[in-house]
Protein backbone atom coordinates (compact mmCIF):
# COMPACT_ATOMS: atom_id res chain seq x y z
CA UNK A 1 0.00 0.00 0.00
CA UNK A 2 1.55 3.42 -1.23
CA UNK A 3 1.57 5.50 1.85
CA UNK A 4 -0.29 8.57 0.41
CA UNK A 5 -3.11 6.35 0.25
CA UNK A 6 -3.05 4.86 3.92
CA UNK A 7 -3.96 8.89 5.12
CA UNK A 8 -5.67 11.73 3.05
CA UNK A 9 -8.58 14.14 2.41
CA UNK A 10 -10.69 13.98 -0.35
CA UNK A 11 -13.03 16.85 -1.22
CA UNK A 12 -16.99 16.43 -1.33
CA UNK A 13 -17.78 17.72 -5.33
CA UNK A 14 -21.58 16.73 -4.92
CA UNK A 15 -22.63 19.00 -1.98
CA UNK A 16 -20.69 20.91 0.62
CA UNK A 17 -16.84 21.46 -0.88
CA UNK A 18 -15.89 20.14 2.44
CA UNK A 19 -12.43 17.70 2.75
CA UNK A 20 -12.77 14.54 4.42
CA UNK A 21 -9.63 12.41 5.74
CA UNK A 22 -9.78 8.63 4.69
CA UNK A 23 -7.42 6.37 6.82
CA UNK A 24 -6.69 2.95 5.54
CA UNK A 25 -6.89 -0.23 7.93
CA UNK A 26 -4.35 -2.68 7.00
CA UNK A 27 -5.32 -5.23 9.75
CA UNK A 28 -9.08 -4.54 8.29
CA UNK A 29 -8.52 -4.68 4.75
CA UNK A 30 -9.99 -1.37 4.12
CA UNK A 31 -10.27 2.15 4.58
CA UNK A 32 -12.94 4.39 6.37
CA UNK A 33 -13.93 7.94 6.21
CA UNK A 34 -12.88 10.22 9.24
CA UNK A 35 -15.86 12.43 10.61
CA UNK A 36 -16.80 14.87 13.75
CA UNK A 37 -19.46 12.47 15.62
CA UNK A 38 -23.19 13.27 15.33
CA UNK A 39 -22.43 14.54 11.49
CA UNK A 40 -25.73 14.81 10.07
CA UNK A 41 -24.81 12.10 7.03
CA UNK A 42 -28.87 13.63 5.36
CA UNK A 43 -28.01 16.75 4.68
CA UNK A 44 -25.26 15.33 2.18
CA UNK A 45 -27.41 13.62 0.36
CA UNK A 46 -29.51 16.20 -1.91
CA UNK A 47 -32.59 14.18 -3.72
CA UNK A 48 -32.44 15.94 -7.03
CA UNK A 49 -28.69 14.71 -7.67
CA UNK A 50 -27.48 11.90 -6.13
CA UNK A 51 -28.09 9.06 -9.20
CA UNK A 52 -30.17 6.56 -7.58
CA UNK A 53 -32.33 8.94 -6.43
CA UNK A 54 -32.74 10.73 -9.97
CA UNK A 55 -35.70 10.20 -12.41
CA UNK A 56 -35.13 11.88 -15.11
CA UNK A 57 -31.27 11.61 -16.78
CA UNK A 58 -30.96 13.95 -19.38
CA UNK A 59 -27.61 14.77 -21.89
CA UNK A 60 -25.40 12.30 -23.91
CA UNK A 61 -24.70 11.26 -20.34
CA UNK A 62 -27.62 10.48 -18.92
CA UNK A 63 -28.64 8.40 -22.11
CA UNK A 64 -25.37 6.43 -21.60
CA UNK A 65 -26.39 6.17 -18.59
CA UNK A 66 -29.57 4.74 -19.19
CA UNK A 67 -28.67 2.40 -21.57
CA UNK A 68 -25.47 0.80 -19.49
CA UNK A 69 -28.63 0.43 -17.01
CA UNK A 70 -30.82 -1.77 -18.95
CA UNK A 71 -27.41 -4.09 -20.03
CA UNK A 72 -26.71 -4.24 -15.88
CA UNK A 73 -30.09 -5.13 -15.29
CA UNK A 74 -30.04 -7.92 -17.60
CA UNK A 75 -26.71 -9.20 -16.32
CA UNK A 76 -27.53 -8.75 -12.50
CA UNK A 77 -30.98 -10.73 -12.87
CA UNK A 78 -28.96 -13.47 -14.68
CA UNK A 79 -26.43 -13.80 -11.92
CA UNK A 80 -29.10 -14.04 -9.15
CA UNK A 81 -30.96 -16.31 -11.39
CA UNK A 82 -28.45 -19.12 -11.45
CA UNK A 83 -26.71 -18.12 -8.01
CA UNK A 84 -30.10 -18.20 -5.97
CA UNK A 85 -32.60 -20.71 -5.00
CA UNK A 86 -35.46 -18.86 -4.52
CA UNK A 87 -37.64 -15.84 -5.84
CA UNK A 88 -38.04 -13.49 -2.81
CA UNK A 89 -35.60 -10.71 -3.16
CA UNK A 90 -34.56 -7.36 -0.88
CA UNK A 91 -32.97 -4.33 -2.25
CA UNK A 92 -31.27 -2.86 0.49
CA UNK A 93 -30.40 1.27 -0.23
CA UNK A 94 -32.81 0.06 -3.53
CA UNK A 95 -33.04 3.93 -4.49
CA UNK A 96 -36.47 4.51 -6.60
CA UNK A 97 -36.83 1.07 -7.30
CA UNK A 98 -35.74 0.81 -10.45
CA UNK A 99 -33.95 -2.48 -10.10
CA UNK A 100 -36.18 -3.76 -8.15
CA UNK A 101 -39.29 -3.17 -10.51
CA UNK A 102 -37.45 -4.99 -12.74
CA UNK A 103 -37.32 -8.16 -11.20
CA UNK A 104 -40.49 -8.20 -10.46
CA UNK A 105 -41.84 -8.43 -14.49
CA UNK A 106 -39.38 -11.84 -14.10
CA UNK A 107 -41.63 -13.53 -11.29
CA UNK A 108 -39.57 -11.49 -8.60
CA UNK A 109 -41.49 -10.85 -5.39
CA UNK A 110 -39.18 -7.92 -4.38
CA UNK A 111 -39.20 -5.06 -1.41
CA UNK A 112 -36.84 -2.43 -1.00
CA UNK A 113 -35.15 -0.74 2.12
CA UNK A 114 -34.78 3.13 1.19
CA UNK A 115 -33.58 5.42 4.01
CA UNK A 116 -34.69 8.38 1.86
CA UNK A 117 -38.86 9.71 1.99
CA UNK A 118 -38.91 10.42 -1.10
CA UNK A 119 -37.24 7.57 -3.18
CA UNK A 120 -38.99 5.33 -0.69
CA UNK A 121 -42.47 6.55 -2.22
CA UNK A 122 -41.40 6.37 -5.69
CA UNK A 123 -41.08 2.56 -4.53
CA UNK A 124 -44.40 2.38 -3.00
CA UNK A 125 -45.69 3.98 -6.13
CA UNK A 126 -44.85 1.58 -8.42
CA UNK A 127 -46.18 -1.50 -5.90
CA UNK A 128 -42.87 -2.31 -4.24
CA UNK A 129 -42.98 -3.17 -0.21
CA UNK A 130 -40.50 -0.69 0.85
CA UNK A 131 -39.00 0.10 4.44
CA UNK A 132 -36.91 2.86 5.64
CA UNK A 133 -34.75 0.41 7.52
CA UNK A 134 -33.79 -2.94 7.89
CA UNK A 135 -35.00 -2.48 11.47
CA UNK A 136 -38.42 -2.15 10.27
CA UNK A 137 -38.68 -5.29 8.88
CA UNK A 138 -41.18 -7.31 10.53
CA UNK A 139 -39.66 -10.59 12.50
CA UNK A 140 -40.17 -13.54 10.57
CA UNK A 141 -39.81 -12.57 7.02
CA UNK A 142 -36.73 -14.11 5.11
CA UNK A 143 -35.69 -14.11 1.86
CA UNK A 144 -33.79 -16.18 -0.69
CA UNK A 145 -31.58 -12.84 -1.90
CA UNK A 146 -30.62 -10.05 -0.87
CA UNK A 147 -28.68 -7.46 -2.66
CA UNK A 148 -26.82 -4.18 -1.76
CA UNK A 149 -25.74 -2.62 -5.30
CA UNK A 150 -23.05 0.05 -4.01
CA UNK A 151 -25.31 0.47 -0.86
CA UNK A 152 -22.48 -1.27 1.70
CA UNK A 153 -20.49 1.69 1.92
CA UNK A 154 -22.88 3.90 2.36
CA UNK A 155 -23.83 1.97 5.96
CA UNK A 156 -22.85 3.65 9.55
CA UNK A 157 -22.99 0.63 11.18
CA UNK A 158 -21.54 -2.21 9.67
CA UNK A 159 -21.85 -4.44 12.27
CA UNK A 160 -25.66 -4.52 13.54
CA UNK A 161 -26.83 -4.47 10.31
CA UNK A 162 -25.08 -7.29 8.55
CA UNK A 163 -26.40 -9.42 11.83
CA UNK A 164 -29.55 -8.26 11.06
CA UNK A 165 -29.55 -9.10 6.65
CA UNK A 166 -27.79 -12.49 8.08
CA UNK A 167 -31.20 -13.21 9.85
CA UNK A 168 -33.31 -12.09 7.04
CA UNK A 169 -31.99 -14.62 4.76
CA UNK A 170 -33.37 -18.07 4.87
CA UNK A 171 -31.28 -21.21 4.82
CA UNK A 172 -28.38 -21.24 2.15
CA UNK A 173 -29.73 -17.58 1.24
CA UNK A 174 -27.36 -15.52 -0.91
CA UNK A 175 -26.14 -12.22 -0.25
CA UNK A 176 -24.88 -10.01 -3.15
CA UNK A 177 -22.96 -6.93 -2.80
CA UNK A 178 -20.90 -4.39 -5.10
CA UNK A 179 -18.89 -1.74 -4.30
CA UNK A 180 -16.23 -0.10 -5.39
CA UNK A 181 -12.62 -1.32 -5.12
CA UNK A 182 -10.13 0.77 -3.38
CA UNK A 183 -7.03 -0.93 -4.94
CA UNK A 184 -8.03 -0.75 -8.39
CA UNK A 185 -5.94 1.11 -11.17
CA UNK A 186 -8.88 3.79 -11.74
CA UNK A 187 -8.47 4.39 -7.92
CA UNK A 188 -4.73 4.82 -7.76
CA UNK A 189 -4.75 7.02 -10.70
CA UNK A 190 -7.36 9.47 -9.56
CA UNK A 191 -5.87 9.41 -5.54
CA UNK A 192 -7.98 11.65 -3.20
CA UNK A 193 -9.84 13.15 -6.74
CA UNK A 194 -11.79 9.34 -7.22
CA UNK A 195 -14.99 9.99 -7.86
CA UNK A 196 -15.62 6.82 -6.38
CA UNK A 197 -14.36 7.83 -2.87
CA UNK A 198 -17.97 9.71 -2.67
CA UNK A 199 -17.27 11.07 0.82
CA UNK A 200 -18.66 11.25 2.97
CA UNK A 201 -21.66 9.56 1.74
CA UNK A 202 -18.99 6.70 1.29
CA UNK A 203 -18.04 5.77 5.01
CA UNK A 204 -16.05 2.78 3.85
CA UNK A 205 -13.68 2.04 1.27
CA UNK A 206 -13.43 -1.81 0.22
CA UNK A 207 -11.30 -4.30 -1.00
CA UNK A 208 -11.79 -7.52 -2.09
CA UNK A 209 -9.64 -9.35 0.28
CA UNK A 210 -11.10 -7.04 3.12
CA UNK A 211 -15.03 -7.66 2.27
CA UNK A 212 -14.41 -11.01 1.84
CA UNK A 213 -13.17 -10.83 5.53
CA UNK A 214 -15.82 -8.78 6.70
CA UNK A 215 -17.96 -10.87 5.90
CA UNK A 216 -16.84 -14.23 6.77
CA UNK A 217 -16.70 -12.76 10.29
CA UNK A 218 -20.43 -12.31 9.90
CA UNK A 219 -21.58 -15.95 8.80
CA UNK A 220 -21.01 -15.71 4.87
CA UNK A 221 -19.08 -17.56 2.35
CA UNK A 222 -18.03 -16.20 -0.45
CA UNK A 223 -19.54 -17.98 -3.68
CA UNK A 224 -17.82 -15.70 -6.80
CA UNK A 225 -16.73 -12.59 -7.89
CA UNK A 226 -17.74 -10.71 -11.16
CA UNK A 227 -15.71 -7.50 -12.49
CA UNK A 228 -18.22 -4.51 -13.55
CA UNK A 229 -16.35 -3.26 -16.11
CA UNK A 230 -19.16 -0.03 -17.16
CA UNK A 231 -18.34 1.49 -13.12
CA UNK A 232 -14.65 2.18 -14.67
CA UNK A 233 -15.70 4.48 -17.31
CA UNK A 234 -18.54 6.22 -15.21
CA UNK A 235 -16.20 6.53 -12.04
CA UNK A 236 -13.63 7.90 -14.59
CA UNK A 237 -15.87 10.18 -16.38
CA UNK A 238 -16.55 11.62 -12.69
CA UNK A 239 -13.32 11.54 -11.49
CA UNK A 240 -12.36 14.15 -15.09
CA UNK A 241 -15.33 16.16 -14.45
CA UNK A 242 -14.55 16.67 -10.73
CA UNK A 243 -10.98 18.21 -11.60
CA UNK A 244 -12.03 20.48 -14.20
CA UNK A 245 -10.31 18.51 -17.33
CA UNK A 246 -12.03 19.20 -20.57
CA UNK A 247 -13.21 16.62 -22.47
CA UNK A 248 -13.49 14.83 -19.56
CA UNK A 249 -16.11 12.25 -20.98
CA UNK A 250 -13.14 11.64 -23.86
CA UNK A 251 -10.82 11.17 -21.18
CA UNK A 252 -12.71 9.07 -18.75
CA UNK A 253 -13.62 6.56 -21.33
CA UNK A 254 -9.73 6.26 -21.97
CA UNK A 255 -8.59 5.79 -17.97
CA UNK A 256 -11.98 3.74 -17.52
CA UNK A 257 -10.34 1.61 -20.83
CA UNK A 258 -6.64 1.38 -19.00
CA UNK A 259 -8.34 0.13 -15.56
CA UNK A 260 -10.11 -2.73 -17.49
CA UNK A 261 -7.21 -3.83 -18.98
CA UNK A 262 -5.05 -3.92 -16.46
CA UNK A 263 -7.86 -5.82 -14.35
CA UNK A 264 -7.35 -8.67 -16.63
CA UNK A 265 -4.30 -10.07 -14.67
CA UNK A 266 -4.67 -7.76 -11.58
CA UNK A 267 -8.97 -8.46 -11.21
CA UNK A 268 -8.58 -5.63 -8.99
CA UNK A 269 -11.36 -4.23 -11.42
CA UNK A 270 -13.01 -0.47 -10.44
CA UNK A 271 -15.95 -2.42 -8.90
CA UNK A 272 -16.91 -5.74 -8.50
CA UNK A 273 -20.41 -7.59 -7.47
CA UNK A 274 -19.86 -10.30 -4.97
CA UNK A 275 -22.03 -13.10 -4.17
CA UNK A 276 -22.06 -14.45 -1.09
CA UNK A 277 -24.17 -17.70 0.91
CA UNK A 278 -25.29 -17.99 4.51
CA UNK A 279 -23.74 -20.15 6.20
CA UNK A 280 -25.49 -23.04 7.45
Amino acid sequence: MNNKRQHFKAKDHLVSGQSFTIQWDAKQGFAKTVFPLGLNLDQYYPKDQYTSHQTKREGITGFLYSLVQGIMFTYKRKLIQKYSLGRTLLDVGGGIGEFANNLSKYGFNTSVVEPNPTAKQSCTSKGINSYLSVEDIPNGIQYSTISLWHALEHIPDLESTLQKLHKLLNSNGLLVVAVPNFHSYDATYYAEHWAALDVPRHLWHFTPMGLKQLLETFGFTQVVQKPLWFDAFYISYLSEKYQGNSFPLIRGLGIGLLSNFAAFSTKDYSSNIFIFKKKS
